[in-house]
């Protein structure tokens, strides 16, 4: 019999903030601030947080986005979560996962879909598939950088070709600034999503984050023309590099590679320790995946998506 239960009412902004940060490499889909704001702006139909018991004592957390689906069915999503504060079995995740599964079956027109934030792996696998859990969706990429080192460390990990644009830059006359609106950036980051079909995360949604939340730093030539712009979301000790954008004049002269050099120790400031690059697309979208990998982050594989 499983020792794992779900607390789906004690839920508060202040404890989940706190559990989170306990999390240590925690994602922002499971952020208190991403929930709501997904609410906000109508990205998500429905929102459901819960407190991960086992034998009674908080150990985790987890966040389930509802989507509408045809205006009678319900898909509940978990993504990249559970996120656990405290050490549990392989099992004991799974188990988390399919207590939340009771409550999305089909004979009630729901179904539960999963990106769970599990190391991927044969044994992964195998627990996912033996829990009747199916893949549908291929493995998720993505690179950690640990800010817990100095950042003459963490510059020597950056692949040979990053430092070289990162010296060509430095030897413009290039001026970094932190901004506190980080709406016109997320204005030509809109514009770049529907050019290109991305289906990331809108501005909208982006700029709902509590400005505690979010960090935005742009790029700028000396007449004060924006060259590139990036924007980190912020969770616990943890944040994911979730924005870029670089104008044709930015990158001639890698104002990009500048922009995430500066933003570490702006990032180390804030308190914050590990830096989730985001997720590495090698198919869609292979020259922004080689441009994070530049970083030299630890590469990490979740196991897919699930139902």
């Amino acid at each position: 019999m499983s020792t794992i239960q779900l607390d789906w009412e004690s839920p508060d902004e202040e404890t989940w903030r706190h559990r989170i940060t306990a999390c240590g490499r925690s994602t922002a889909f499971q952020s208190w601030s991403w929930g709501s704001a997904s609410m906000a702006v109508g990205d998500t139909a429905g929102l459901h947080r819960a407190y991960i018991l086992k034998n009674g004592r908080p150990v985790g957390l987890l966040q389930v986005f509802d989507q509408k689906r045809l205006g009678l069915f319900t898909l509940g999503q978990i993504l990249r979560g559970p996120l656990f504060f405290h050490p549990v079995m392989p099992e004991d995740r799974i188990d988390a996962l399919r207590a939340v599964q009771s409550h999305y079956s089909l004979s009630r027109l729901k179904r539960l879909s999963i990106l769970p934030e599990l190391p991927d792996g044969p044994a992964t696998q195998v627990l996912l598939n033996d829990s009747g859990f199916h893949q549908v969706l291929p493995e998720y990429d993505t690179a950690w950088l640990d800010l817990k080192q100095p950042l003459d460390s963490l510059r020597a990990r950056f692949r040979q070709n990053f430092r070289n644009q990162l010296r060509r830059a430095e030897d413009h006359d290039i001026r970094c600034a932190i901004e506190e609106d980080p709406r016109p950036l997320l204005a030509l980051y809109d514009a770049h999503r529907a050019k290109t079909g991305y289906s990331g995360p809108s501005g909208a949604m982006l700029s709902s984050l509590p400005a505690q939340d979010g960090l935005c730093l742009q790029a700028y030539a000396p007449d004060n023309h924006l060259l590139a712009g990036v924007f980190f979301v912020l969770h616990g000790v943890a944040a994911t590099y979730q924005v870029g954008w670089t104008s044709p004049e930015g990158r001639a002269c890698h104002a990009h590679n500048l922009l995430l050099w500066r933003a570490l120790p702006a990032l180390t400031d804030l308190g914050i320790r590990h830096l989730d690059l985001g997720g590495l697309d090698w198919n869609k979208a292979p020259g922004v995946a080689h441009f994070k990998t530049g970083l030299g982050g630890e590469s990490f594989s979740l196991p897919g998506t699930f139902v």
